[in-house]
């Protein structure tokens, strides 16, 4: 499908005692404003906190979220939020409200 792309995003090594292992999603508020996740890949290994690579395939205007939970602040594990524009790049969001937006904008 032409307005399907494989996104990658690469991730930094970690201290895998204090992090859980990368993220990815695309976000679908269709059902609830909560938002149904559909899990993408990690490509890395969390034994050693190694660098690695997010993975996952999303259309143009999907709302993809990534993230890391943060085991001693919790407060630092909120996801970062995108979509995807017209050639495939993920475009920052300010929050899950604005993805929330955003997504009702492109969606309906």
């Amino acid at each position: 499908m032409e307005n399907t792309h494989c996104i990658e995003i690469k991730t930094s090594s970690y201290n895998q005692r204090r992090y859980s292992k990368p993220w990815i999603a695309i976000v679908d508020f269709k059902k609830t404003p909560s938002g149904e996740y559909k899990w993408g890949d990690w490509v890395g290994d969390h034994r050693i906190g190694s660098e690695g690579i997010l993975v996952i395939m999303a259309n143009v205007n999907d709302i993809i979220a990534v993230g890391q939970k943060d085991f001693r602040q919790p407060k630092n594990s909120a996801p970062n939020y995108y979509y995807i524009d017209s050639i495939g790049n993920y475009m920052a969001l300010d929050s899950k409200a604005d993805a929330y937006k955003h997504y009702q904008s492109t969606h309906n």
